[in-house]
């Protein structure tokens, strides 16, 4: 009887070995648990989102990865431009710059261009701009405009008489001189990059360009002589002078990576030296920038269009 007591006795677990075995018990499964936790990665997007994942590949271009919790399901791919980093299940971080910003991903591109106003020889001057890119969405421009090289501009004048009809005399403007421009432009980026295609150009995008314009020139006042007698017109000329700040507005597009199209319009602050209580019908009008009377403000605006120059060899 004492023998069966004590086989039994060495049988009977004390309560503290049962708290034992279920820690080590809860233990081993909070490590597998764990294992299987930390060897997951996590792909984290631009747009916030974060993807428990298997990362299988990193191509040039784009990221194939299976979903951790269904790893026998299919592989799927992001492009490259729309991840932010990757957190690998062994704590190494890997982190994607904004790759439209990444100067190697417009190796062989043109950085300068030339540029003609395209109207403006219609409008009696001819308007020549030369751009450099700076680094992806900065570029400089320099301006020139020659003020008198291009159609002559006409104005008419009437002479009115009491005891007669009114007779029609046409003047020309006679205007030359020079205005030079300076602007920095910051240019929006396309936001795209797709299987490794470049959908973007250095000199291409929608843009702000601060500028300033200085110019002088001098032409024949077109004054109307409602009292004038005489027919007669000696041609005098006065020199104007004008300088503005203005910011521009616009979008250039890159076709076929050769040429290139400019359309922009601007406003800023503007000012002249001319008598405005005179009347002329080009009062404000200085070519390249037209003033509103005494406003003070001025306007810009036109459509370039323009050569790649510099083009390198991929």
């Amino acid at each position: 009887m004492q023998y069966l007591k004590r086989y039994t006795y060495n049988f009977k677990f004390e309560p503290n070995q049962l708290d034992m075995k279920k820690t080590i018990y809860l233990l081993a499964i909070s490590f597998l648990f764990s294992i299987q936790v930390f060897s997951q990665d996590k792909i984290y997007k631009k747009n916030g989102e974060v993807v428990e994942a298997k990362v299988i590949e990193i191509g040039e271009a784009e990221i194939k990865y299976k979903v951790f919790t269904d790893q026998d399901g299919p592989t799927y791919s992001v492009d490259k431009d729309r991840i932010a980093k990757i957190l690998y299940h062994n704590g190494r971080e890997e982190t994607y710059l904004n790759s439209l910003k990444d100067t190697s991903l417009y190796t062989g591109q043109a950085k300068k261009a030339i540029k003609l106003n395209f109207l403006s020889p219609l409008i009696g001057y001819t308007q020549l701009s030369y751009e450099q890119n700076l680094k992806p969405g900065r570029s400089y421009e320099l301006t020139m405009g020659i003020i008198g090289l291009g159609k002559r501009q006409k104005t008419e004048e009437y002479n009115y008489y009491s005891d007669g009809p009114s007779t029609s005399n046409t003047y020309y403007r006679k205007a030359a001189g020079v205005f030079l421009g300076a602007g920095y432009k910051f240019v929006k980026l396309p936001n795209f990059v797709r299987n490794g295609d470049k959908y973007s150009h250095l000199l291409q995008g929608a843009y702000a360009k601060p500028e300033f314009i200085l110019g002088g020139y001098s032409q024949v006042p077109a004054e109307n002589s409602f009292y004038e007698q005489s027919t007669n017109r000696i041609d005098e000329k006065e020199t104007i002078l004008f300088g503005a700040f203005i910011i521009n507005l616009g979008k250039q597009w890159i076709l076929g990576d050769s040429f290139l199209l400019d359309l922009y319009v601007g406003m800023g602050y503007a000012i002249d030296n001319e008598d405005n209580s005179t009347y002329d019908s080009y009062n404000g009008n200085h070519f390249g920038l037209n003033i509103a009377g005494d406003s003070g403000i001025g306007f810009t605006g036109g459509l370039k269009v323009g050569l790649l120059l510099n083009k390198k060899k991929k």
